[in-house]
């Protein structure tokens, strides 16, 4: 015959003690679970002491906020006490497949301003390398390196991107994502929102951080446009 339902409960173990196992395994007190669940402490110490069930709606509040407590040893009694914790991670094996690309630091940002204007590639003193699947598709992309706090929290300062350069004639069109703009001897990685220069002449450029400001450049001062396209490197906050 097959195996009864009432056997297929452990009840060699107690509610009581599998809720103790719980505690121990989870490492918190009665107190600090019952604060959790905004009840009295009392009633755990009454459930933990035999003098009381715990009811439905507890075990129902004690699995909501505690996940990794295991429904099954809670209930039924088997085996593990806790869920094994969920994988938010993957380890992606190194790889000799990657391509030096021209690399602009902070500290190049002058230079690199002053090499587009004379029409030298400077950016070949410095190259990063870049995984070939990233650039993959992307001609005559650069990495640059983010200064400063104003592109916050989508990169962060030291952050390293893949950039790749926008041609004169599709200026106008760009909108919506962030951009390494050179205009006057200024070299900036921010936002377009606004893209003004069919129409007036001019470009907005948005800072994500509230505390970053915009700025206005007029059409002729603009001197190059780079798409940032992905992250290759960035510092962990």
């Amino acid at each position: 015959m097959g195996e009864k339902c009432s056997e297929k409960i452990n009840d060699t173990v107690s509610i009581q003690d599998r809720l103790k196992q719980v505690f121990d395994a989870l490492g918190i007190t009665i107190y600090q679970i019952a604060k959790e669940l905004g009840e009295n402490p009392s009633k755990f110490y009454n459930i933990l002491n035999g003098r009381a069930k715990p009811s439905y709606d507890t075990i129902m509040s004690l699995l909501a906020c505690y996940p990794q407590i295991s429904a099954d040893f809670l209930i039924r009694g088997h085996l593990p006490i806790l869920n094994a914790p969920e994988t938010n991670a993957t380890l992606i094996p190194a790889s000799d497949d990657t391509v030096e690309v021209p690399f602009v630091p902070v500290r190049f940002y002058a230079s690199f301003v002053e090499s587009f204007a004379d029409g030298s590639n400077a950016t070949e003193a410095e190259t990063f390398l870049v995984r070939a699947s990233v650039t993959k598709g992307h001609k005559r992309a650069v990495v640059i390196e983010i200064s400063g706090n104003s592109m916050s929290p989508q990169l962060a300062h030291g952050a390293k991107v893949l950039a790749v350069p926008i041609s004169e004639s599709d200026w106008e069109y760009q909108s919506g994502g962030v951009y390494a703009v050179m205009y006057r001897d200024y070299f900036v990685v921010k936002r377009i929102r606004d893209n003004e220069l069919l129409t007036r002449k001019y470009l907005t450029l948005h800072s994500d951080n509230p505390n970053g400001g915009n700025v206005t450049v007029p059409l002729q001062d603009i001197r190059g446009l780079w798409k940032i396209v992905t992250i290759v490197e960035a510092p962990v906050e």
